[in-house]
């Protein structure tokens, strides 16, 4: 267990370091936490400084696009290394809490146990858990000589006690009568010979042909077994108010060859369940002091998961790195779609501010400030609008209309946004009149698009659809058929 700890431990260290190298560092402006996520935050910055260049999806171009699209930042380096230093918190973070977890775990697995100095198991008081005990002995030089789960059992009480309160029922008959053995005809270890079947109102007694081979309970007397083998008659008696039956099984007793493990293993079992018999009446079960002269150390065998916990950590942490560039993917996608839908209202809007006179800029203009209301009013946020007020601002301070226009295209890319900013420069340069008319094709093209692809999902849907409808059918099927199947 100390071994494992010291496992457990190597990243709580790890991190003390990377605190005492990392805690001068500041972080990029714009990220305000406080206590310990700051110092996480701070640790991850110092690993990612170490590896900004040496890993391939640090470099990556694409994530600079997706984050400088979908946060509308300028400053990209800073947006780039704030993405990834809280990616890489959160591995800390959980790669600490597993580890820390683990740690506990291995301490409380250790510290409880129910074998006491005196080398005793206290026994439970009446009407409390009784419980199997994982129970490993030791000699003097640390040789495991055996591994046995004893059944602790509640202490007996009196007879008048017993006889009010006692009452035991054991598993089934025919099937784990044969215990460990495969078949009766070839029998080399003990019997289960049963006195009730769970479930079943019957009383079950014995008679056997030979006691001197086999106890009344099943147990082999390894000794009495002849080398060539023993033939006995089982005779099971089940009893039910006043009503008998009769059931006969023929055993055929074979003697079994023991290694020198397996008789370490034998007597010391003999050993404990004597103890444990004596014993019952007690308060404790006095565990065996030696075998042939070499002292038993007792230990209990703990079940640890500690390690376990932490490798299940430490693949959520990774996962979690992987997945967060997934989800930067899928708010793009998110974004082109929803910048998809937008397209044809926007067009609509175009038409019609033109309509009534207005100049593209001025549009601009008042779709920025009806958005920017929207946006005050609560309503959801439109990547479509987001790019047209940063137009708007940009044709505000005195840029080019036709260096706006194409960033607006690059920005909001595809196909429609490519037709319509070629439309709208081709105005710039050629003072294109007829802008309007071209305006209004577009718009009703856009509709047309729009209404392709709302019937496209439909008949995907209903494709998607159409396994479940099969699976129903058959269920009906099956409903209607064995009934009547079974009616004939």
């Amino acid at each position: 267990m100390s071994k494992m700890i010291f496992l457990y431990l190597i990243f709580p260290v790890a991190e003390i370091v990377l605190f005492l190298v990392s805690r001068e560092l500041r972080l990029p402006e714009g990220m305000e936490e406080s206590g310990i996520d700051r110092v996480f935050l701070k640790m991850s910055l110092f690993i990612y400084r170490k590896i900004r260049g040496r890993v391939k999806s640090f470099s990556g171009e694409k994530i600079r696009f997706f984050l400088g699209t979908l946060q509308q930042r300028k400053d990209l380096d800073n947006a780039e290394t704030e993405y990834f230093i809280r990616k890489i918190s959160i591995v800390l973070l959980m790669a600490t809490a597993g580890s820390l977890l683990s740690i506990m775990m291995c301490l409380s697995a250790g510290q409880s146990s129910h074998i006491t100095k005196e080398g005793a198991i206290e026994r439970g008081a009446f009407g409390e858990r009784e419980y199997e005990l994982d129970l490993v002995a030791r000699d003097e030089t640390g040789e495991e000589l055996i591994n046995y789960s004893l059944p602790v059992r509640n202490r007996v009480y009196t007879k008048d006690e017993a006889d009010e309160l006692f009452d035991e029922a054991s598993d089934l008959l025919e099937k784990i009568v044969l215990k460990d053995n495969e078949r009766f005809d070839r029998v080399v270890s003990d019997l289960n010979l049963v006195e009730s079947i769970p479930g079943y109102p019957f009383q079950i007694s014995w008679k056997l042909d030979n006691y001197e081979v086999m106890h009344f309970d099943g147990a082999l007397v390894e000794d009495a077994i002849p080398k060539e083998g023993v033939l006995i008659g089982l005779t099971a008696i089940y009893s039910y108010e006043d009503m008998r039956w009769q059931q006969e099984f023929a055993a055929n007793i074979l003697p079994r060859k023991y290694t020198k493990a397996e008789t370490a293993y034998r007597e010391i079992k003999k050993m404990l369940i004597k103890e444990d018999e004596e014993s019952r009446t007690k308060e404790s079960i006095k565990l065996p002091a030696s075998y042939e002269g070499k002292e038993l150390l007792w230990s209990e065998k703990k079940t640890d998961n500690s390690l376990m916990l932490l490798v299940l950590t430490l693949i959520g942490a990774a996962a979690s790195y992987v997945f967060k560039d997934k989800e930067l993917k899928k708010a793009m996608e998110q974004r082109n779609s929803q910048m998809l839908s937008d397209y044809p209202q926007f067009v609509s809007q175009l038409v019609l501010y033109m309509g009534a006179g207005m100049t593209i800029r001025n549009i601009f203009q008042k779709l920025s400030s009806s958005y920017e209301k929207k946006k005050k009013a609560g309503e959801e946020k439109r990547y479509l609008y987001e790019e047209v007020q940063r137009a708007s601002r940009e044709l505000a301070a005195g840029e080019s209309e036709g260096e706006v226009y194409e960033r607006l295209g690059i920005k909001c890319g595809g196909q429609q946004y490519t037709r319509l900013v070629t439309l709208l420069s081709q105005n710039l340069r050629k003072g294109n009149s007829e802008l309007l008319a071209l305006l209004q094709e577009e718009s009703k093209m856009a509709f047309e698009e729009r209404m392709d692809k709302a019937r496209k999902a439909g008949e995907e849907a209903g494709t998607k659809l159409l396994l479940p409808m099969i699976i129903m059918l058959v269920i009906v099927m099956v409903v209607i058929m064995i009934p009547a199947y079974m009616a004939f």
